[in-house]
């Protein structure tokens, strides 16, 4: 699991950041591509499941979904 806090231009709360966990590094990665060439500009990624609960993964989590060219900066933690 990675904590993701996510910079969003136009995004209108008193912080401007977001903050998700997510199963994997995925979305850094997607990032970083289209950084450095523009690629796929829309994507969904799988919410981690905190509880653990036993479930599949289908059935556990939620998606998340984001422009990536909305993205202004992204910090993570990753826990050890």
């Amino acid at each position: 699991m990675i904590y993701y806090a996510i910079y969003l231009k136009g995004l209108h709360n008193s912080t401007g950041y977001i903050d998700v966990a997510l199963e994997t590094d995925e979305l850094m990665k997607d990032f970083l591509a289209y950084l450095d060439m523009g690629l796929k500009a829309h994507r969904t990624y799988t919410i981690a499941d905190p509880g653990k609960a036993g479930l599949k993964a289908a059935t556990r989590a939620g998606k998340f979904a984001v422009n990536l060219s909305d993205i202004t900066a992204i910090t993570i933690v990753q826990p050890s």
